[in-house]
């Protein structure tokens, strides 16, 4: 069994449109760590939130199944199955959310050697009782320079 880490620079680009047609693109460049363990994948990083301070994201990555959890001021623990309903909550400072996730398209493409990656989710997102707002999600990663 392979037991890899790696540093590596990670962008993650997020866009989200509400029924109305809104769209919102959140753009973020972070440092963090790469690891695989046999066919289990892990990206781990800390992201700075406006207002709420550091949050640990982690992105577990195995067979059929993506999970986003993050885990500090902010706590989630978002599963991604193709054409499957999950259901979470979502706690913030400013409240606690029922969140379900439906996903639509999910992929996760690997660099040569495993030092860059790919990971790529379209979803829909029902918080608490609110209008399904559609998502999409890729982040990219790859081994830091030396």
């Amino acid at each position: 069994m392979s037991n890899q880490v790696l540093n590596v620079d990670i962008s993650v680009d997020t866009e989200i449109k509400d029924p109305n047609g809104t769209e919102e693109v959140i753009s973020r460049q972070e440092k963090g760590s790469y690891i695989q363990r046999g066919s289990l994948h892990l990206i781990k990083y800390k992201e700075e939130m406006e207002e709420v301070g550091v949050v640990h994201t982690t992105v577990i990555i195995t067979g059929e199944k993506i999970t986003l959890k993050r885990e500090g001021p902010v706590k989630m623990h978002q599963v991604f199955r193709i054409g499957a309903n999950t259901e979470s909550i979502y706690r913030h400072p400013y409240g606690q959310f029922r969140m379900e996730t439906r996903t639509n398209r999910m992929e996760y493409y690997k660099g040569e050697g495993n030092r860059s990656g790919k990971i790529f989710i379209q979803y829909d997102v029902v918080l608490n009782e609110d209008e399904p707002r559609e998502h999409t999600l890729e982040m990219k990663f790859k081994e830091e320079d030396a």
